[in-house]
């Protein structure tokens, strides 16, 4: 058969359509290079046409029949309006080949999960809302997923493969006992930034200006994103926790602040800082924030570790995760790897995506 035979005689691509939430916020735009980077190979090498049907944030949406482009996604949006994302579900329908793809840091967005679910909707997710919920919503979305898939691979770790290998290890029947990690990429870089000498108020600074920090870095600096982070790792282990089970230590008690007064707040931190990093060094050691969790709960906070201990070790941005387990805990399952940064937390996002779109279109 020749080429031209072959050609008109190859299946047309199997389209799925994605509507990205967050669009314009720096994963989401991460993600949209990505998208317009990889479309053709994905269409050459899987069949598979990925467009982007809609895409919206707080101040505007956008919808296209064919696609919207990517890159161009600016001139498209039009301000939001009451019941336009309802509309918007409305007029999708019950599509068999859509997927939600949730690149905000959003509640009320994660709240949504379980009912876009029921309406046909797969869902790749960056929000970690969702999964450390209470435990009865939690229930409740699993449940939801069992019909329609709900991939969050990149809510714990980024792009790093944590939640699969540990739903591996329960699925062979292997009983997780407990997991212990640096679960933060934006904290990770921070505490190197101070042992390196930068002053606390700086090193925060310097963490949200390279977007590794939630848009509030008071909530990194809280410990409720690691907590969020390791409520769905003991979900994934089997534990079923709720989140008033995991303790946290902040690093800092200052809440509500934002704008120019963080900075001079934060400074007011930097001499105690000083000398507690001094304090670590003495000793030969290094303060990390160190993620815990077990079947009867978790905890968060700094600790000062020894500089041989693997998660002491950490460069800056990057995670690390020991699982012990009954066949492995001297020494512990370890993973490591980048936790940090839009562009890592997009390729994550975008391999969930890759692998809900190649489960759709078989």
């Amino acid at each position: 058969m020749n080429a031209l035979a072959v050609e008109r005689h190859s299946p047309l691509p199997k389209r799925v359509d994605l509507v990205l939430i967050g669009a314009r916020g720096r994963v989401g735009s991460a993600f949209r290079q990505r998208l317009q980077a990889c479309h053709a190979d994905l269409v050459r090498g899987l069949n598979i046409d990925l467009r982007l049907r809609a895409a919206m944030d707080r101040r505007g949406l956008a919808e296209r029949m064919d696609g919207l482009d990517p890159i161009a996604l600016d001139g498209a949006l039009r301000p939001r309006s009451a019941g336009d994302i309802e509309a918007l579900w409305l007029h999708l329908g019950r599509a068999s080949s859509t997927v939600l793809i949730d690149c905000t840091a959003s509640d009320e967005v994660a709240g949504h999960y379980p009912q876009w679910l029921r309406r046909g909707f797969a869902i790749a997710a960056a929000n970690k809302h969702a999964g450390a919920r209470p435990l009865a919503f939690y229930r409740d979305l699993q449940q939801a997923a069992q019909s329609t898939p709900w991939r969050y691979e990149t809510t714990v770790g980024a792009a790093i493969p944590i939640l699969g290998p540990l739903r591996d290890l329960r699925l062979r029947g292997e009983q997780v006992l407990g997991i212990r990690g640096l679960l933060s990429g934006s904290l990770s870089f921070l505490l190197a930034r101070l042992h390196q000498g930068a002053r606390f108020s700086q090193a925060v600074m310097e963490a949200r200006e390279l977007g590794y920090t939630e848009p509030d870095p008071l909530e990194d600096l809280g410990g409720e994103d690691v907590a969020r982070k390791l409520l769905i790792l003991g979900r994934e282990a089997g534990f079923e926790l709720e989140p008033d089970q995991i303790g946290v230590n902040p690093l800092t008690p200052i809440r509500g602040v934002s704008g120019p007064a963080l900075e001079p707040a934060l400074a007011a931190e930097d001499d105690a800082w000083a000398t507690r990093i001094a304090a670590a060094e003495a000793a030969g050691q290094r303060l990390v924030v160190v993620g815990e969790v077990g079947p009867e709960g978790g905890s968060v906070g700094v600790q000062s570790l020894s500089a041989d201990d693997a998660l002491a070790s950490a460069s800056p941005r990057e995670n690390v995760l020991q699982i012990r387990t009954a066949l492995q805990h001297q020494p512990a399952l370890t993973l490591r790897g980048p936790g940090a940064g839009a562009e890592v937390t997009a390729a994550g996002v975008f391999s969930d995506v890759l692998a809900l779109a190649q489960q759709l279109a078989r």
